[in-house]
């Protein structure tokens, strides 16, 4: 199997995760071009998630890219590592805006 299909396999199996945890408009981008590969709110929290998969690390200019997205929409920006099936989270930054 590629990377890319072993990637979009864990994604699909974050997001069915975030889901169970109730997470709300979980979304996975189309093709996982930009920094986010999942969108996705909880209360009135939005996250915007990268997922990395066994040997795969988010590198610096992707964590500054997903921090920048995070900081620019009012987010909070998280690394997850899915392998052996768990799901591992970084928190990386929180611009929620506050009320």
């Amino acid at each position: 199997m590629d990377r890319y299909r072993s990637g979009r396999i864990a994604e699909g199996k974050v997001a069915r995760d975030l889901k169970d945890k109730g997470f709300e408009n979980v979304r996975m981008s189309a093709g996982s071009r930009g920094p986010a590969d999942i969108y996705a709110k909880k209360g009135d929290t939005k996250y915007y998630i990268q997922v990395k998969s066994n040997s795969a690390f988010l590198d610096n200019d992707g964590r500054r890219d997903l921090r920048a997205l995070a900081k620019e929409r009012g987010g909070v920006a998280v690394s997850v590592h899915r392998e052996d099936g768990q799901n591992k989270w970084q928190f990386l930054g929180n611009w929620k805006k506050r009320r």
